[in-house]
């Protein structure tokens, strides 16, 4: 079964780009990959991490949500 979203979802080109150079590892995975860095630099990987989440939350809204409710 199909969830609502999804029909809507399938009808828009994902907007956020992936690498196909790079593993797709999870969050929690990439959040535990900065926190064994040193000090210095897990506060620059953090920064960057809350950077690109924000930049896709952002992508997701204009390019899919804002389009859904204009239907």
């Amino acid at each position: 079964m199909q969830l609502e979203y999804e029909n809507t979802y399938n009808t828009f080109d994902n907007p956020i780009p992936r690498s196909g150079l790079f593993a797709t590892p999870s969050l929690e995975n990439i959040q535990t990959l900065i926190s064994n860095l040193p000090a210095k630099e897990q506060a620059t990987a953090s920064m960057v991490f809350m950077f690109t989440l924000n930049a896709c939350n952002l992508l997701v809204q204009e390019e899919i949500l804002d389009r859904m409710g204009n239907q």
